[in-house]
């Protein structure tokens, strides 16, 4: 009750308009005070709350103070105190007279009980995961503030977990405690491609899993830009998200710094292997900005001539299905350790043949491919005994390969990991000579050491005969050395400073370490570990046969 029919109020006249804009609308009243202001406070009381304890209600009791003059501007203050505690749609206050002065009574009214938080617009969101960490919790009554937090929480956490951006578009409660919130996700207005001086914008386009009127998914934005990335076309990718006259739409902005895809060289080399070999070599990992590669090779010495012709196209088709041919003419010195570990028997091995590969996507990370390989292999000039000639051979085979690359760049990973299987089966079939199933498995990991490009870099080679014959050494047996695999060893392993060791066999097993470091721009410092070793079918490899080097390198990107 009031004393003279007066009080003072601060209220909200309804929940929803206080919901509805996410904050305490306070309305005060042409009120007068009952009392003048050098009436004393003698008592303060609080009224009208069942849920909230009356003790937390009068610590925001502030500036009115018992025994101090009632003050209307101090009242309305503290009516403000008890609205800013979030659980309260209407406040007032009223003066009862008491001995000496007044009683100041505050009536609250409080804010219904939550009994049920539904939320819509984001299908493909699971709301109830985030129901659960929030602060207004059905069976609890509603604070106005928790909510305020949650639902600024909301936006956050979808666009973290989920990628999407999306704003409250509406929001709704009533005194039965049924809370409805409305979410309109951002759609794509347009994409713009900045940057691609070459690369022509279908070759990136094609790359996006998304479109004009999509929903922004910031998580499907950036594993496209990534797959965008590891074409190895670009430097730098950045995106950017304009603000548009709608709330609700964007432009979505790519902006490409092109690296240089192409090359032409020419000169000369020497090894003790191949000895002096002059190279003519031209490619194009992104022919006329088609996505497409060329390359062309001649290599001529005394011993060694090499010529070779690629083409890879990307995308035969929209699924992302890839075509790559080669062709090619090698003839190079072969040799062989013979048993006794002594001598060797040399020959130049002349091959003339190609492969067909068709590849396609299994997953965001993940390519299949089948390869078809047509190989006919002439020997001559031969060194050393009758019996460990070679024989002229033809080849046909059939391989079957998976590679999985979650690394995040095509040219300095800093993390993730690289799988690679391939089984490649030799047949009969169209002339083919040899028959035989053998399988090669290499993982390689990234892990970054420190930011700013320092990175470790660990790799294992395996490779095994299954099944069948090889050929022995200089045919289809593993061979491991040079810098691919074992440096500081010559490919096939002739000759060793400490005499002469095969590298070649049914069996192979390689481990590589890499701690990376930075120089300079584009030049990246290299210490690094080999481990490696060959053997032949029913034999035995220990950690003794393994060779090793280790070392100090260079790289230029």
């Amino acid at each position: 009750m009031c004393v003279g029919g007066r009080t003072m109020r601060l209220r909200s006249a309804k929940l929803l308009v206080g919901l509805m804009v996410i904050g305490l609308l306070f309305s005060v009243g042409n009120a007068s005070v009952w009392a003048q202001d050098s009436s004393l406070v003698r008592s303060i009381e609080v009224e009208g709350n069942t849920f909230i304890d009356t003790e937390t209600i009068k610590a925001s009791i502030l500036k009115t103070k018992i025994n101090q003059p009632a003050v209307e501007q101090q009242i309305l203050d503290d009516l403000r105190s008890i609205y800013d505690l979030g659980y309260f749609q209407d406040a007032t206050a009223s003066f009862e007279p008491a001995i000496a002065g007044v009683q100041v009574v505050f009536h609250v009214v409080e804010n219904p009980i939550v009994r049920e938080i539904n939320f819509s617009g984001v299908a493909s969101v699971p709301f109830a995961e985030y129901q659960k960490q929030m602060k207004t919790q059905t069976g609890y009554i509603l604070n106005v503030h928790d909510l305020w937090e949650d639902l600024y929480g909301l936006r956050e956490w979808i666009a973290t977990e989920y990628g999407y951006l999306a704003r409250i578009a509406d929001l709704s409660a009533d005194t039965d405690g049924r809370i409805d919130v409305e979410l309109a996700p951002t759609t794509l207005k347009d994409i713009v491609i900045e940057g691609n001086e070459k690369t022509k914008d279908f070759v990136i386009e094609r790359e996006l899993s998304f479109g004009l009127g999509d929903p922004v998914n910031l998580h499907e934005v950036d594993q496209s830009l990534r797959r965008v990335l590891m074409l190895g076309f670009f430097d730098e990718i950045s995106r950017d998200f304009s603000e548009e006259d709608d709330p609700d739409e964007t432009v979505l902005t790519i902006d490409l710094t092109e690296r240089k895809t192409g090359s032409a060289t020419f000169g000369v080399s020497y090894s003790t292997q191949d000895r002096l070999v002059g190279f003519v070599e031209a490619a194009d990992e992104n022919f006329l900005g088609r996505g497409q590669r060329v390359n062309a090779t001649a290599r001529f010495g005394k011993k060694l001539q090499e010529y070779e012709l690629g083409f890879y196209e990307p995308y035969i088709d929209k699924t992302g299905t890839s075509l790559g041919i080669n062709l090619y003419r090698r003839s190079k010195q072969v040799q062989t350790l013979l048993k006794n570990h002594e001598e060797l028997s040399k020959a130049q091995r002349t091959t003339n043949g190609g492969d067909l590969t068709l590849g396609r996507p299994f997953g965001e990370f993940t390519r299949g491919r089948l390869t078809f390989k047509v190989e006919n292999n002439l020997y001559g000039d031969f060194e050393g005994p009758i019996n460990e000639r070679y024989e002229d051979y033809k080849n046909r085979t059939i391989g079957l390969g998976v590679n999985t690359n979650t690394s995040d760049h095509p040219f300095s990973p800093t993390e993730g990991y690289k799988n690679d299987a391939y089984l490649e089966l030799g047949t009969r079939l169209l002339g083919g000579d040899m028959q035989y199933a053998k399988l090669r498995l290499e993982h390689s990991r990234y892990f970054e050491v420190k930011d700013g490009g320092y990175v470790l870099a660990v790799r294992g080679l395996g490779g095994r005969l299954l099944a069948g014959d090889l050929g022995g050494a200089g045919q289809e047996a593993f061979s491991i050395g040079g810098a691919d695999t074992l440096r500081g060893y010559a490919y096939g392993g002739y000759p060793n400073e400490s005499g002469r060791l095969s590298l070649e066999g049914d069996h192979m097993l390689v481990m590589n370490a890499e701690f990376r470091f930075p120089i300079v721009e584009k030049v990246t410092g290299v210490v690094f570990t080999d481990w490696g070793t060959t053997w032949d079918q029913g034999e035995t490899m220990g950690l003794t046969d393994l060779a090793n080097s280790f070392g100090l390198g260079v790289r230029l990107d």
